[in-house]
């Protein structure tokens, strides 16, 4: 196996976690703290800290200090295209479970 595929199927493996996607969608409208992004989702601090960190170290975000309070926000805004990309094939493939908002035309719930 090439090692672009290798890479590939790790970064994917990364984004299996809905909590990550969740902080990667939740980040899109602009840089957050730990603690918004803890109280967003209602997870403990400790996994908000480990998921932040697996999400940096893949350098899908980063931070910055503002004092002492990290401001994380999104490295590439090509991440949302992959996750649009991903959704349009999941309600394609799932069309009965999705029907609802498609018929609403309310896709947009799931980007």
């Amino acid at each position: 196996m090439d090692e672009l595929t290798e890479a590939s199927s790790e970064f994917l493996k990364l984004l299996s976690d809905p909590y990550k996607l969740e902080i990667i969608k939740f980040l899109k409208n602009g840089e957050k703290t730990s603690k918004e992004i803890e109280d967003a989702l209602n997870i403990s601090q400790s996994y908000t800290s480990q998921l932040l960190k697996q999400l940096q170290k893949a350098n899908i975000i980063f931070h910055k200090r503002n004092g002492s309070i990290k401001q994380y926000f999104i490295k590439s805004y090509n991440i949302f295209r992959l996750i649009s990309a991903i959704n349009s094939i999941v309600i394609e493939l799932r069309k009965d479970k999705f029907q609802r908002l498609i018929d609403s035309d309310n896709i947009e719930k799931l980007k």
